[in-house]
Protein backbone atom coordinates (compact mmCIF):
# COMPACT_ATOMS: atom_id res chain seq x y z
CA UNK A 1 0.00 0.00 0.00
CA UNK A 2 1.50 3.16 -1.07
CA UNK A 3 1.98 6.14 1.70
CA UNK A 4 0.15 9.31 0.30
CA UNK A 5 2.89 12.28 -0.15
CA UNK A 6 0.79 15.37 1.37
CA UNK A 7 2.13 18.90 1.28
CA UNK A 8 4.13 19.87 4.26
CA UNK A 9 4.47 23.76 3.89
CA UNK A 10 1.61 25.24 6.84
CA UNK A 11 1.11 28.49 5.04
CA UNK A 12 0.25 27.63 1.34
CA UNK A 13 -0.12 25.00 -0.82
CA UNK A 14 2.33 23.46 -2.79
CA UNK A 15 1.95 23.03 -7.40
CA UNK A 16 3.75 19.71 -8.37
CA UNK A 17 4.01 19.40 -12.11
CA UNK A 18 3.57 15.19 -12.15
CA UNK A 19 4.94 13.75 -15.31
CA UNK A 20 2.69 10.25 -15.42
CA UNK A 21 4.73 8.46 -18.20
CA UNK A 22 4.35 7.29 -21.20
CA UNK A 23 2.10 4.89 -21.85
CA UNK A 24 0.61 2.22 -19.51
CA UNK A 25 -0.47 3.38 -16.24
CA UNK A 26 2.37 1.71 -14.47
CA UNK A 27 4.70 4.14 -16.34
CA UNK A 28 4.22 7.02 -13.59
CA UNK A 29 6.69 6.80 -10.97
CA UNK A 30 6.06 6.22 -7.29
CA UNK A 31 6.99 9.20 -6.34
CA UNK A 32 4.23 10.67 -8.51
CA UNK A 33 1.71 8.41 -7.84
CA UNK A 34 1.78 8.94 -3.93
CA UNK A 35 1.70 12.73 -4.81
CA UNK A 36 -1.77 12.41 -7.12
CA UNK A 37 -3.28 9.91 -4.17
CA UNK A 38 -2.74 13.00 -1.72
CA UNK A 39 -3.71 15.93 -3.97
CA UNK A 40 -6.19 18.04 -2.85
CA UNK A 41 -6.86 19.73 -6.73
CA UNK A 42 -5.83 17.68 -9.87
CA UNK A 43 -5.31 19.39 -13.26
CA UNK A 44 -5.42 16.88 -15.82
CA UNK A 45 -6.41 15.91 -19.28
CA UNK A 46 -9.50 13.37 -20.17
CA UNK A 47 -7.12 11.02 -21.13
CA UNK A 48 -5.28 10.92 -17.77
CA UNK A 49 -8.46 11.29 -16.09
CA UNK A 50 -9.78 8.05 -17.39
CA UNK A 51 -5.94 6.15 -16.79
CA UNK A 52 -5.81 7.15 -13.20
CA UNK A 53 -9.61 6.91 -12.68
CA UNK A 54 -9.23 4.97 -9.66
CA UNK A 55 -6.80 7.37 -7.82
CA UNK A 56 -8.84 10.23 -8.84
CA UNK A 57 -12.29 8.99 -7.32
CA UNK A 58 -13.68 11.54 -4.83
CA UNK A 59 -10.89 14.42 -5.99
CA UNK A 60 -11.65 17.23 -7.11
CA UNK A 61 -10.44 17.43 -10.72
CA UNK A 62 -9.94 20.23 -13.37
CA UNK A 63 -9.69 19.64 -17.34
CA UNK A 64 -6.17 21.55 -18.23
CA UNK A 65 -7.18 22.82 -20.98
CA UNK A 66 -4.51 21.47 -24.10
CA UNK A 67 -1.93 24.61 -24.77
CA UNK A 68 -3.17 26.71 -22.46
CA UNK A 69 -0.74 29.78 -21.10
CA UNK A 70 1.18 29.10 -24.81
CA UNK A 71 0.23 29.73 -28.44
CA UNK A 72 -1.28 26.62 -28.94
CA UNK A 73 -4.55 27.73 -26.86
CA UNK A 74 -5.02 30.26 -29.33
CA UNK A 75 -5.16 28.25 -32.78
CA UNK A 76 -9.16 27.80 -32.32
CA UNK A 77 -9.94 30.68 -29.86
CA UNK A 78 -9.67 34.00 -30.03
CA UNK A 79 -7.03 35.95 -28.05
CA UNK A 80 -9.91 37.09 -25.98
CA UNK A 81 -11.37 33.36 -25.31
CA UNK A 82 -8.12 32.07 -24.73
CA UNK A 83 -6.84 34.63 -22.12
CA UNK A 84 -10.25 34.46 -20.28
CA UNK A 85 -10.06 30.62 -19.86
CA UNK A 86 -6.41 31.48 -18.65
CA UNK A 87 -7.19 34.22 -16.16
CA UNK A 88 -10.08 31.93 -14.80
CA UNK A 89 -7.06 28.92 -14.45
CA UNK A 90 -4.73 31.68 -13.00
CA UNK A 91 -7.70 32.33 -10.33
CA UNK A 92 -8.45 28.63 -9.53
CA UNK A 93 -4.96 27.33 -8.87
CA UNK A 94 -3.62 30.80 -6.99
CA UNK A 95 -6.80 30.55 -4.62
CA UNK A 96 -6.51 26.79 -4.34
CA UNK A 97 -2.65 27.48 -3.34
CA UNK A 98 -3.34 30.27 -1.01
CA UNK A 99 -5.92 27.96 0.71
CA UNK A 100 -2.87 25.09 1.61
CA UNK A 101 -4.47 23.02 -0.81
CA UNK A 102 -1.86 20.25 -2.52
CA UNK A 103 -2.11 20.74 -5.94
CA UNK A 104 -1.02 18.65 -9.11
CA UNK A 105 -1.01 18.94 -12.61
CA UNK A 106 -0.33 15.27 -14.21
CA UNK A 107 0.27 14.83 -17.84
CA UNK A 108 2.11 12.37 -19.77
CA UNK A 109 4.32 14.95 -21.55
CA UNK A 110 7.71 15.66 -20.45
CA UNK A 111 7.32 19.48 -19.10
CA UNK A 112 11.09 19.81 -20.26
CA UNK A 113 10.73 18.55 -23.73
CA UNK A 114 7.04 19.01 -25.98
CA UNK A 115 4.77 19.38 -23.40
CA UNK A 116 1.02 20.98 -24.40
CA UNK A 117 1.11 21.64 -20.81
CA UNK A 118 4.81 23.43 -20.67
CA UNK A 119 2.93 27.12 -20.14
CA UNK A 120 1.98 26.32 -16.64
CA UNK A 121 5.85 26.76 -15.58
CA UNK A 122 5.57 30.64 -16.28
CA UNK A 123 2.23 31.12 -15.92
CA UNK A 124 2.87 30.10 -12.06
CA UNK A 125 6.04 30.46 -11.89
CA UNK A 126 6.01 32.50 -8.65
CA UNK A 127 4.33 29.46 -7.24
CA UNK A 128 7.38 27.59 -7.52
CA UNK A 129 6.19 24.46 -9.03
CA UNK A 130 7.94 21.37 -8.46
CA UNK A 131 8.36 19.21 -11.63
CA UNK A 132 8.24 15.36 -10.63
CA UNK A 133 10.17 13.36 -13.46
CA UNK A 134 8.84 10.10 -14.88
CA UNK A 135 9.34 7.63 -18.28
CA UNK A 136 8.94 10.17 -21.17
CA UNK A 137 8.14 8.62 -24.54
CA UNK A 138 12.00 8.94 -25.07
CA UNK A 139 12.59 7.11 -22.30
CA UNK A 140 10.33 4.59 -23.14
CA UNK A 141 11.39 4.57 -27.06
CA UNK A 142 15.46 4.10 -25.96
CA UNK A 143 14.22 1.26 -23.43
CA UNK A 144 12.43 -0.62 -26.78
CA UNK A 145 14.95 0.35 -28.77
CA UNK A 146 17.86 -1.11 -25.81
CA UNK A 147 20.88 0.19 -27.96
CA UNK A 148 23.47 2.84 -26.43
CA UNK A 149 22.55 6.33 -28.49
CA UNK A 150 25.96 7.95 -26.95
CA UNK A 151 28.40 5.34 -26.67
CA UNK A 152 31.59 7.53 -27.91
CA UNK A 153 32.48 10.54 -26.19
CA UNK A 154 32.90 12.22 -29.32
CA UNK A 155 29.61 11.36 -30.68
CA UNK A 156 26.74 13.96 -31.41
CA UNK A 157 23.06 13.12 -30.79
CA UNK A 158 20.52 15.18 -31.81
CA UNK A 159 16.92 15.85 -30.68
CA UNK A 160 14.56 18.01 -32.15
CA UNK A 161 11.25 18.40 -33.75
CA UNK A 162 10.25 17.58 -37.68
CA UNK A 163 11.09 21.16 -38.80
CA UNK A 164 14.66 20.71 -37.91
CA UNK A 165 14.98 18.13 -40.35
CA UNK A 166 13.66 20.00 -43.15
CA UNK A 167 16.08 22.79 -42.85
CA UNK A 168 19.15 20.70 -41.77
CA UNK A 169 22.39 21.53 -43.66
CA UNK A 170 23.42 18.32 -45.00
CA UNK A 171 27.23 19.29 -44.14
CA UNK A 172 26.47 19.16 -40.70
CA UNK A 173 24.56 16.34 -39.50
CA UNK A 174 24.36 14.62 -36.18
CA UNK A 175 25.72 11.10 -36.32
CA UNK A 176 22.65 10.07 -34.31
CA UNK A 177 19.25 11.87 -34.46
CA UNK A 178 15.92 11.60 -32.63
CA UNK A 179 13.04 13.27 -34.08
CA UNK A 180 9.67 13.81 -32.06
CA UNK A 181 7.14 13.70 -34.94
CA UNK A 182 4.48 16.51 -34.43
CA UNK A 183 3.77 16.86 -37.71
CA UNK A 184 3.89 14.10 -39.45
CA UNK A 185 3.89 13.76 -43.35
CA UNK A 186 5.62 10.30 -43.05
CA UNK A 187 6.18 10.15 -47.72
CA UNK A 188 7.82 13.82 -46.98
CA UNK A 189 9.87 13.68 -44.36
CA UNK A 190 11.09 10.28 -45.24
CA UNK A 191 12.22 11.71 -48.60
CA UNK A 192 14.25 14.32 -46.47
CA UNK A 193 15.71 11.58 -44.35
CA UNK A 194 17.06 9.97 -48.08
CA UNK A 195 18.32 13.08 -49.56
CA UNK A 196 20.85 13.80 -45.93
CA UNK A 197 21.70 10.55 -44.91
CA UNK A 198 23.38 7.13 -46.99
CA UNK A 199 21.59 4.33 -48.44
CA UNK A 200 22.88 1.82 -45.85
CA UNK A 201 22.07 4.93 -42.38
CA UNK A 202 20.64 2.66 -39.85
CA UNK A 203 16.79 4.42 -39.35
CA UNK A 204 14.03 3.18 -36.45
CA UNK A 205 10.80 3.99 -35.53
CA UNK A 206 9.28 3.76 -32.49
CA UNK A 207 5.21 3.66 -32.23
CA UNK A 208 3.65 3.36 -29.08
CA UNK A 209 6.41 3.53 -26.64
CA UNK A 210 5.35 2.91 -23.41
CA UNK A 211 2.10 0.98 -24.60
CA UNK A 212 2.02 -2.80 -24.47
CA UNK A 213 0.99 -3.10 -27.92
CA UNK A 214 4.43 -0.94 -28.99
CA UNK A 215 6.36 -1.60 -32.70
CA UNK A 216 9.95 -1.12 -33.04
CA UNK A 217 10.23 -0.62 -37.19
CA UNK A 218 14.32 -1.04 -38.05
CA UNK A 219 15.42 -0.88 -41.62
CA UNK A 220 18.04 0.95 -43.44
CA UNK A 221 17.26 4.05 -45.54
CA UNK A 222 18.01 2.52 -49.09
CA UNK A 223 14.34 0.59 -47.33
CA UNK A 224 12.46 3.42 -46.57
CA UNK A 225 9.69 2.76 -49.17
CA UNK A 226 9.11 -0.71 -46.87
CA UNK A 227 6.90 1.93 -44.83
CA UNK A 228 5.72 4.76 -47.13
CA UNK A 229 2.52 3.59 -46.84
CA UNK A 230 1.81 3.08 -43.76
CA UNK A 231 0.10 4.87 -41.62
CA UNK A 232 0.21 6.64 -37.78
CA UNK A 233 -1.09 8.95 -35.60
CA UNK A 234 2.23 11.46 -35.09
CA UNK A 235 2.04 11.78 -31.36
CA UNK A 236 2.87 7.78 -31.61
CA UNK A 237 5.97 7.70 -33.38
CA UNK A 238 9.48 8.56 -32.57
CA UNK A 239 12.17 8.19 -35.40
CA UNK A 240 15.69 7.86 -34.93
CA UNK A 241 18.38 7.85 -37.78
CA UNK A 242 21.92 6.64 -37.72
CA UNK A 243 21.81 4.05 -34.71
CA UNK A 244 24.43 1.18 -34.59
CA UNK A 245 24.62 -1.38 -37.22
CA UNK A 246 22.47 -4.79 -36.44
CA UNK A 247 25.43 -6.95 -37.89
Amino acid sequence: MLQNEKCSMPDSGRFFIVNAGAGARDNITLRGLRLLQGADLVIASPAQRDRFAADLAGKEVIDGGHGLFTWMARRNRSEDEARAIEDAMRARINAAHAAGRCIVLLESGDMALFSPYRGYLDAFALLDPVLVPGVSSFNAANALLGVPLLDELDQRLRLSGLEALMQADPACLPERWVLFCMGLDLPLHLDRIAALYPPETEIALVVRAGWPDSEVIRLRVAELDRIRTRSFAFYEVMIYIGLPDRG
